[in-house]
């Protein structure tokens, strides 16, 4: 410490002024013994009395007396907040408090009893002060100083402690001088809770790799705008938050472990590996080779025209979406007798052509069946080129593929059916996927034009065009011979052999009655079997009992699912009222798969069917609020996948309080939170659990749950609240909140929990 013995000295001397006479060092050590007895009491170390502490509560004692008011803060950039005070001081502490009061006087001489009386009052304002208890009670404290100003003319004295952890400095740094990064000063931007929360809950770590994945690309680049705007990465060690001891963090006022170098903005970008435009997926740091096999947490720096602003901690809480309402589909049952012979089982040979190249690719099943009952071709080109030429093409192809099946396959019959032709299909469905809506409103001369003009980025999705099939049909008898696992593998195989049939035979009694068969199984894949997806596909008379086998089968073969959904709503009024209401159905349950999806190519599936098209369709079943809450869910998903925050916030509401209604037991009200939280509601999720928290009912699940939630915005919560909150769960959940404490480590950065933690978890 360089400040004169004579500065100190006036802190600590005693003051007279106008009549008021108070001696200040015996009010020091009265009120400092008070404190320490206290913490004694809970079992926790003395505060060691600092000068550094001291002079930056005297600084704050003066500057509270001139404003006559209680504030942290101060004007003076260099004192804005205790920590910058501190700072000022040379003082070397990894966290720092303060605690503020005013507090009436006399002007008189106070006696020794009488200044053991004030010293009690100020103990007495802080202790039923949460926020200041919590100062005094905090275990991380090791250090302290206390200094007054008495206000003479208000007759009032200003009194203020600061405590502080004796930082430590942590070895291996990376760089020795911050990689360059500048303290926290006034560009520094102000993100809200919510923002800081979500970035911090974005990070991953990936072998040694950490990885950030964030919801909003452009929302990305508008919080960070500058070149010298990014990221940096704190690696913690658990062992830096063992029991016993206090936190062990850098007194670097940027980190608290060791630094990772920074990664701005433009190296984010363009490191970004997420497929889908929306979404950013990118490096942010790379574990240091000296961490590597610790165990660890990863804090984040955000950068700001190089300075160092903000330092989030991640806190994630267990969350997940939510189920759908059920909803039985309505099926046709028609009055048939199936039949154990026909079609026993069908194969389908791909070729891919490459231009004039031909790649085979099959599955090797047929020569497992020698009695063929019938094939099928199904020849395409892709709609790049001209149509004169991919006419030529697809014709050509067709003769190679029946030329295989005669001498390769040996197969003598004459192909059934024959599809040659351009896959415009294939071709509208990709457009779709790609969010080209003005494009698919274009006449094919015009999208032929725009496939040729951007042939080189559509390259995969033309191979995928031009893939041709060879489909063979098996006939056979079926027979519960013991050759089958069990019962429900014959029955699946006996009413797809009666599908197969059905759909060659073009009888719409025997297919209905096989789809209803089938939807009472677990699993078929027949149903995507190419020559039965094209039938049913252009038939609205199976498109009931197809919807509701689809509803549990769609995950088998989400593109067909999707192709089918896209044929008939843009069909939906020539179907009956139960074909659209299982169409509907079918439509939420697959979107709801779809847009689990966070980066995958599947997503764009999703763009094919937009629920926004389809809004007046589900009008027509207002009476079935289990229909309408589940589409209302297929909004909030598709608002969020295209990041429409507006309709996200509109469609937010109506899923909750559709689903808060509809609430019958615990796993309901659980369900709900742990949907609240994927939506970072924390604050609905929290009213939602704690009201129940005095229910005898109340269980250990959503005790757990709570509490895992309330320790996102732990320090915000009324203290009695934390305190209730945590009592509970340990009392009837402790074993499952001690191993989820032990995982989320970084939660034993709040002193609080920690103390907790260390006394009923036995982690010492």
């Amino acid at each position: 410490m360089r400040l004169s013995i004579l500065l100190f000295t006036f802190f600590t001397s005693s003051l007279i002024a106008q009549n008021i006479d108070i001696d200040l060092v015996k009010l020091n050590t009265e009120l400092s013994s008070i404190i320490n007895n206290h913490r004694k009491s809970k079992k926790l170390n003395n505060l060691e009395k600092t000068d550094v502490l001291e002079k930056a509560a005297f600084d704050q004692a003066e500057y509270i007396s001139s404003k006559q008011k209680l504030t942290h803060e101060q004007n003076l950039a260099n004192k804005k907040n205790v920590f910058d005070r501190v700072k000022l001081y040379n003082g070397k502490f990894s966290t720092v408090g303060e605690n503020l009061l005013s507090i009436p006087i006399f002007p008189k001489k106070y006696s020794d009893q009488e200044i053991e009386s004030l010293a009690y009052r100020m103990f007495t304002q802080w202790k039923n002060s949460s926020g200041h208890y919590q100062n005094i009670i905090n275990s991380e404290f090791d250090s302290g100083g206390i200094q007054f100003k008495i206000d003479t003319k208000n007759k009032k004295i200003f009194a203020v402690q600061v405590f502080g952890t004796k930082g430590v400095e942590i070895p291996n740094q990376l760089s020795n001088n911050n990689f360059n990064l500048k303290e926290k000063n006034n560009s520094c931007k102000n993100l809200n809770f919510s923002t800081k929360l979500t970035i911090g809950n974005s990070i991953q770590i990936e072998g040694s790799d950490v990885i950030l994945y964030y919801h909003d690309k452009e929302e990305f680049k508008s919080i960070f705008t500058n070149p010298n705007d990014g990221i940096a990465i704190d690696f913690i060690e658990k062992e830096q938050m063992k029991c016993g001891v206090p936190n062990t963090f850098d007194v670097s006022p940027i980190y608290d472990g060791v630094l990772g170098k920074p990664i701005y903005i433009k190296e984010l970008l363009e490191q970004n590996t997420a497929e889908n435009p929306y979404k950013l997926i990118t490096k942010v740091g790379t574990i240091p080779s000296h961490l590597i096999g610790k165990d660890l947490v990863v804090n984040i720096v955000l950068i700001f025209d190089n300075c160092a602003c903000e330092y989030v901690i991640p806190n994630k809480v267990n969350s997940k979406t939510i189920d759908l309402f059920p909803l039985i589909p309505k099926l046709v049952i028609p009055n048939k007798i199936l039949s154990n012979k026909g079609i026993i089982y069908s194969d389908e040979i791909e070729f891919e052509f490459d231009k004039n190249k031909i790649i085979q690719k099959n599955n090797g099943y047929y020569s497992l069946y020698n009695d063929v009952h019938s094939i099928q071709i199904y020849s395409y080109s892709s709609v790049e080129g001209n149509e004169i030429i991919n006419n030529k093409l697809h014709q050509d192809r067709a003769k190679t593929i029946e030329k295989f099946a005669k001498d390769s396959l040996r197969i003598k019959i004459k192909p059934s059916l024959i599809l040659a032709k351009e896959n415009w299909e294939k071709c509208l469905l990709q457009l779709a996927m790609e969010n080209n809506d003005e494009m698919l409103t274009k006449p094919r001369n015009e999208i032929r034009k725009y496939i040729n003009e951007n042939s080189k980025e559509w390259n995969n999705y033309l191979n995928q065009q031009r893939v041709s099939k060879l489909v063979i049909n098996y006939q056979g008898e079926i027979t519960n011979d013991n050759s089958f696992n069990s019962n429900e593998e014959y029955d699946v195989n006996y009413y797809e052999l009666n599908l197969r049939s059905g759909v060659f035979e073009k009888d719409i009694d025997k297919i209905n009655l096989s789809l209803a068969k089938l939807y009472e199984v677990e699993t078929s894949r027949a149903i995507f079997e190419e020559f039965i997806f094209n039938e049913i596909n252009s038939n609205s008379k199976l498109v009931q009992n197809y919807a509701a086998v689809l509803s549990k089968n769609f995950t088998l073969n989400r593109e067909k699912t999707v192709v089918f959904l896209d044929t008939w709503l843009s069909k939906f009024n020539e179907l009956n009222k139960d074909a659209q209401f299982n169409l509907l159905n079918l439509y939420c349950k697959t979107n709801r798969n779809l847009l689990e999806y966070w980066d995958i190519n599947i997503t764009k599936l999703a763009n094919v069917i937009k629920p926004y098209k389809h809004e007046n369709k589900f009008t027509f079943f207002k009476e079935n609020k289990g229909l309408q809450s589940n589409f209302d869910y297929i909004l909030l998903y598709y608002s969020s996948h295209i990041n429409d925050y507006e309709k996200v916030n509109t469609y937010f509401d109506k899923v909750y309080n559709s689903f808060k209604a509809n609430i019958k037991n615990t796993d309901d009200r659980i369900n709900l939170a742990l949907f609240l939280n994927h939506w970072s509601a924390f604050g609905y999720s929290i009213e939602l659990l704690k009201s129940q928290i005095n229910n005898p009912k109340f269980s250990k699940e959503e005790a757990l749950l709570l509490a895992q939630t309330a320790t996102v915005i732990f320090d915000k919560n009324n203290n009695l609240e934390n305190q209730k909150i945590i009592n509970k769960v340990y009392k009837l959940n402790k074993t499952e909140w001690c191993k989820w404490q032990k995982e989320n480590f970084n939660l034993l950065r709040n002193s609080y929990i920690k103390d907790q933690y260390c006394k009923f978890c036995n982690d010492n």
